[in-house]
């Protein structure tokens, strides 16, 4: 485990059906790839968000990152069979087993982060050229940087030249602060009453655009004065909620972005097998 490990997770789960017997379940655990949250420059003037949703999202990318110098073949990993990546693509460094890969998608996709499955390259002699490639199957929840599987190496038919890029320069995803308003459950007819708490979260944005939140340390709950106020501190930003709206929006205003810093998560994946 590394020294910047915090501690956060991220979840997913798989259902598998079967014939006979009972539903099992079983939990893998993996950490993710340390990833870089970059800063920002600061924006302190009021704004208004609605619930749920992110107060302050910043880019995170990889702490390793690669440019194609040249094509390459992307059928050696057994998906998309047609294609190939050209010269320029930008790539994020992922672990692959004990050794360093670098990943990217079909050109064909407009959004890099939005495709089904990744092809991640591997520098097998660490000469400048990739060798063979890898299936690491699809984004872990969404999220691009996280890579949960890696498949069977197979070489490339020509290595393929490329070049170490800082990582600010590679891919990028938002890192965000989200958050949800908590009430007192009302019933019908009755007048909304005033918000009691706030909810604040670190997540990734997916390439749906949803938040996929992490749990462990830095999320937690905060009581909000008078239904109104409250001042929020996570992962070095501060972050002044102003007031609720009756609609559980919020306004506030960032007084401190968050700081350039190295992080990583624990993937947590679940297959339950339901026997029919």
């Amino acid at each position: 485990m590394l020294s910047f490990f915090r501690g956060g997770a991220l979840a997913a789960g798989v259902i598998v059906f079967a014939a006979a017997g009972a539903a099992a379940a079983q939990t893998v655990s993996r950490p993710s790839t340390p990833f870089i949250i970059h800063p920002v420059v600061l924006d302190d003037s009021e704004r208004v968000a609605a619930s749920p949703a992110a107060l302050l999202s910043q880019p995170a990318s990889s702490i390793r990152a690669a440019r194609l110098d040249a094509e390459a073949a992307a059928e050696s990993a057994g998906w998309f069979k047609a294609k190939s990546f050209p010269a320029g693509t930008l790539m994020f460094g992922a672990y692959a087993g004990d050794r360093w890969s670098y990943c990217a998608v079909a050109e064909s996709r407009s959004r890099w982060w939005a495709s089904d499955q990744f092809i991640c390259y591997i520098d097998e002699d660490n000469d400048g050229r990739f060798d063979s490639a890898i299936d690491s199957g699809s984004p872990f929840n969404g999220v691009a940087l996280l890579v949960f599987n890696v498949g069977m190496s197979r070489p490339l038919p020509t290595p393929v030249p490329y070049t170490r890029i800082d990582a600010v320069d590679g891919p990028t995803i938002d890192y965000a602060i989200g958050f949800s308003v908590v009430r007192p459950y009302r019933r019908r007819n009755q007048p909304i009453r005033p918000a009691t708490f706030i909810n604040v979260y670190p997540a990734f944005r997916a390439g749906n655009g949803a938040l996929a939140a992490l749990s462990g340390p830095g999320s937690g709950r905060l009581p909000l004065q008078d239904g109104q106020t409250a001042t929020i501190r996570m992962m070095g930003a501060e972050i002044k909620i102003l007031g609720v709206n009756e609609d559980n929006s919020v306004r506030y205003r960032v007084v401190r972005t968050m700081p350039r810093q190295i992080d990583q998560i624990i993937m947590q994946l679940t297959t339950t097998t339901v026997y029919y």
